[in-house]
């Protein structure tokens, strides 16, 4: 009895009533729920849909007590999000999926501060772990002239299963990570990843001058 007291004070109890009881842009082919707690924000246009199975979509979690930090999902009009495993989306983050995108998730766990725009198409696999400004863009979002082409905007993103993404990463287009990799701290990922791959950026730190200060 005190879990789920406590559990209810956590969440947003009214909008998780209207989110699994009466909305419409949620189709449940399991036992699954959102759980929206303090300060998630979801906002859905005309006819776009979270679909859920058997797993819970919790969003917002982790929450500092007294804290304010909001966790945005945004579905525009036509977007698709299925939630085949569920997922654990710390504050702080967001998820946005535009016209007529779709968005496949296994279970997948979301540090605090981390972005996935979905223009097109984002498959994330079985037992993903994104850490902290984590940034996942599936598009350049503006056309880009080269002579006379233009380079297409859009390329679908596959991350495999038991994919560890590390802070401050960030993953552009046209991108396939294999199931197993690692892909470290601070990491451009604009190639493919074979399977249990450890990736780090060619960073080298480098000293440009000795015996140098600085003022506030």
């Amino acid at each position: 009895m005190m879990d789920k007291i406590c559990f209810f004070k956590k969440i947003q109890i009214f909008q998780y009533i209207y989110l699994n009881y009466f909305s419409k842009n949620v189709i449940r082919h399991g036992k699954g729920k959102i759980i929206p707690f303090k300060n998630a924000i979801l906002d859905f246009e005309v006819n776009s849909k979270i679909i859920l199975y058997d797993n819970n979509l919790e969003i917002g979690t982790n929450k500092l007590k007294h804290s304010k930090a909001e966790t945005y999902v945004r579905l525009r009009k036509k977007a698709i999000w299925e939630a085949k495993g569920g997922a654990d989306i710390s504050y702080g983050s967001t998820i946005e999926i535009l016209y007529h995108a779709k968005f496949i998730t296994d279970f997948f766990t979301m540090n605090s501060f981390s972005v996935i725009v979905c223009a097109k198409s984002i498959k994330l696999g079985k037992d993903v772990m994104i850490g902290r400004n984590v940034t996942i863009y599936d598009s350049d979002f503006h056309k880009i002239q080269k002579d006379t082409s233009t380079e297409s905007t859009c390329q679908e993103i596959i991350i495999g299963n038991h994919v560890w993404i590390a802070s401050n990463v960030t993953v552009l287009k046209g991108v396939t990570v294999s199931d197993g990799s690692i892909l470290g701290n601070c990491s451009l990922i604009n190639k493919n990843i074979d399977v249990n791959q450890l990736v780090t950026s060619n960073i080298t730190q480098v000293v440009r001058g000795e015996n140098v200060s600085w003022n506030r």
